[in-house]
């Protein structure tokens, strides 16, 4: 099922749930050297049709990025509804999930769907020139993590901070 999916695309990031992204950030560059990172403010400011369980929601999230292969990215929910904030709520701090590049989301998505598996979170618009998507397959059951289908954007524009 999954095996047809998701074979043979490239993981862009890893990615942890935290509450504090700059404590996480300075851990994982002392320890794996993987810095410098970026770090981005996203919310209903930048990202539209946000939506959790398939109805609007209003997550906004810290994102932090770096240039490692593969890219490590740790996201720290600062309010609203969000399915990292759920996820932080519920688990506590760690893994959350790894994405992949496709080249359509929506075609992933019908795929999947068709396969039995939902989606958990989706959105668009993220980039600086409203490109990209993104949606969260429900993928926990049989994988022990979410699967994050990944349209980029063009371009995220300047980085909030740089820590």
């Amino acid at each position: 099922m999954l095996r047809t999916l998701l074979s043979g695309l490239p993981v862009i990031p890893v990615t942890v749930v935290v509450h504090d992204l700059e404590a996480c950030a300075a851990r994982q560059s002392a320890s794996l050297g993987n810095g410098p990172w970026r770090v981005y403010d996203l919310g209903p400011q930048v990202i539209d049709r946000y939506a959790l369980r398939g109805e609007p929601a209003s997550g906004h999230t810290l994102v932090a990025l770096n240039d490692a292969h593969p890219q490590t990215e740790i996201l720290q929910p600062l309010g609203g509804t969000s399915l990292h904030h759920e996820w932080l709520d519920e688990r506590g701090e760690g893994s959350h999930h790894v994405a992949v590049v496709v080249d359509s989301v929506d075609d992933v998505v019908s795929q999947a769907a068709a396969e039995g598996i939902g989606v958990l979170s989706s959105g668009e618009g993220f980039g600086v020139e409203g490109s990209g998507k993104f949606a969260y397959l429900d993928t926990h059951a049989a994988l022990g993590m979410i699967v994050e289908v990944i349209e980029p954007p063009t371009s995220l524009g300047e980085p909030a901070r740089r820590p």
